[in-house]
């Protein structure tokens, strides 16, 4: 398997994206009820792990150009390589949301307006990442699936980010809290939901797929029908994780083990599912 990079730097963008949006909506949400000191406090960790994460998956993506000076010249398309425009795109939302969280940590406030951008500047960046595959010559990334795989991605890991930055919180009004909790659990099954009922959509795809399909040396139908067993089981174990972590939400405070326990069976479920996309040898 020679695709690792490209694992890594997808879920690390995409969980760096997902954040940033949920706290996005944490602070328009809350924006009557909290001021700016518990502002600072209940987004400043998810900010920098947003960017954290953004920035070691960038720095990931070099290893899969082989020499990462080659990022230089992927730009250099930009007009006509979605690829480019990516580079373009993660470099503008990374900057972006790197500026705002410099500025919070230096003057103790957040600049939500910032915090949009970047939210749409992340949002067009995983346009680009998803079209980059949907436009390649691999017909089980030519499809629709690829953009709902993202974009489900994105807001399935910002969720339990958002959740479990909200148990940490025990200084928000009840409220408040209970309402964004149950909004961003929502979310989460919401997002599974789609994937799940997306999936005779993608398998009714790939089987009226010529056979003749191939991109030599790579075959991805094969490796697509050969790992069934694998994605089925990335499949239970992402439900089960979802399921675990409605769970958490069901008590007057937010169940911290039934949380960690579901956002690491979703996580494991992401990652399994992404290396069955990315494998096709």
């Amino acid at each position: 398997m020679q695709e690792w990079p490209l694992i890594i730097f997808t879920l690390l963008i995409q969980l760096s994206v997902g954040s940033t949006i949920f706290t996005t909506f944490t602070l328009i949400y809350g924006a009557d009820n909290l001021n700016v000191q518990e502002k600072w406090r209940v987004a400043i960790p998810a900010m920098m792990l947003a960017f954290i994460a953004g920035a070691l998956g960038l720095m990931t993506s070099t290893a899969h150009l082989g020499y990462p000076l080659n990022a230089f010249h992927a730009l250099s398309h930009i007009s006509s390589s979605w690829l480019s425009r990516e580079i373009v795109f993660a470099s503008l939302y990374l900057g972006m949301l790197g500026l705002t969280t410099l500025i919070a940590l230096v003057s103790k406030r957040i600049v939500t307006a910032f915090m949009v951008i970047a939210s749409l500047l992340g949002v067009i960046d995983l346009f680009c990442m998803s079209a980059i595959y949907v436009h390649s010559s691999v017909a089980t990334w030519m499809h629709f699936n690829t953009y709902v795989m993202f974009y489900t991605t994105v807001l399935s890991l910002g969720a339990i980010v958002a959740v479990w930055r909200i148990s940490r919180c025990p200084w928000l009004p009840w409220q408040l809290a209970r309402r964004l909790a149950v909004v961003c659990g929502g979310i989460l099954i919401a997002a599974t939901l789609v994937r799940l009922l997306e999936q005779p959509l993608y398998l009714a795809y790939l089987h009226n797929v010529s056979t003749d399909a191939v991109t030599f040396p790579h075959q991805p139908l094969v490796a697509f029908a050969q790992s069934g067993t694998f994605r089925l089981i990335a499949w239970v174990i992402l439900t089960i994780g979802t399921a675990v972590t409605a769970c958490s939400l069901q008590t007057h405070r937010i169940g911290r083990g039934l949380l960690a326990t579901g956002g690491i069976l979703v996580l494991l479920a992401e990652i399994m599912l992404r290396f069955s996309f990315f494998t096709i040898n």
